[in-house]
């Protein structure tokens, strides 16, 4: 059967198998995202997080960033939404909508937080959002290493259990946002979980030193040979 990625946040079958919606990253993530605005001298009044899940991100960087005068979070599922609502607030809203089918809305910022990498027509989302605000942060995970080239069934995993249905190395995320008519400002690459979340065995242990001992040498080889990094870019 054909993989279409809507239908897996509609039927609610990402919930089932993600019922946290990864919100036990998003203070992580909203720390990161505030660190760059605030390293580039951004600093927005406005935010639109495009793919919100269960938002999170927006209500931790509303508490950070006291500037912040109006946040919005917009995403297609219901279970992400009845999640997020709970987090709503007098400057905070959620809507279960797709934003880039709206009328153009020009926030300050839009955040598109590991979201390209489950959009079906990824250059036409993209062009889309390229129209629709003055800075953009993209989180974007870089599935397409030495690993996975050698082990596909870890991407297929990826698939199956996330709806990633785009692969990037650093390079492809560039000439993407690129395409699509994104400058990028400054992007830093994050370190996956195994990286820094305290390990559970004498196994994880050694992958986890190996990682990080690598990383410090060389980040670029080092995302390129084992994999699972991301990039959160600034862009305009």
């Amino acid at each position: 059967m054909a993989f279409i990625s809507d239908e897996m946040y509609l039927s609610g079958r990402y919930f089932e198998n993600n019922p946290g919606w990864d919100d036990d990253y998003s203070k992580w993530k909203a720390g990161i995202i505030s660190s760059l605005l605030i390293k580039n001298n951004v600093h927005p009044k406005t935010v639109v997080e495009v793919g919100c899940g269960a938002g999170g991100i927006l209500e931790h960087l509303a508490m950070m960033n006291k500037e912040i005068i109006q946040l919005e979070g917009y995403d297609i599922s219901p279970h992400a939404i009845a999640l997020a609502s709970k987090k709503a607030s007098a400057k905070l809203s959620f809507f279960q909508e797709d934003y880039i089918s709206k009328p153009r809305t020009n926030p300050d910022l839009l955040l598109c937080i590991d979201v390209i990498e489950h959009v079906d027509n990824m250059y036409g989302f993209l062009s889309k959002l390229k129209i629709n605000s003055g800075h953009t942060v993209f989180h974007i995970p870089l599935d397409v290493s030495c690993r996975t080239i050698l082990k596909p069934h870890v991407m297929l995993q990826q698939r199956d259990a996330v709806g990633h249905i785009h692969y990037f190395s650093k390079e492809m995320v560039e000439w993407a946002l690129k395409d699509c008519g994104f400058k990028i400002i400054d992007w830093i690459y994050t370190k996956p979980a195994v990286d820094w979340e305290p390990s559970d065995s004498f196994k994880r242990t050694i992958k986890k030193t190996l990682r990080n001992f690598s990383f410090s040498l060389n980040k670029n080889l080092s995302a390129k040979i084992w994999g699972g990094y991301s990039m959160m870019i600034l862009a305009a």
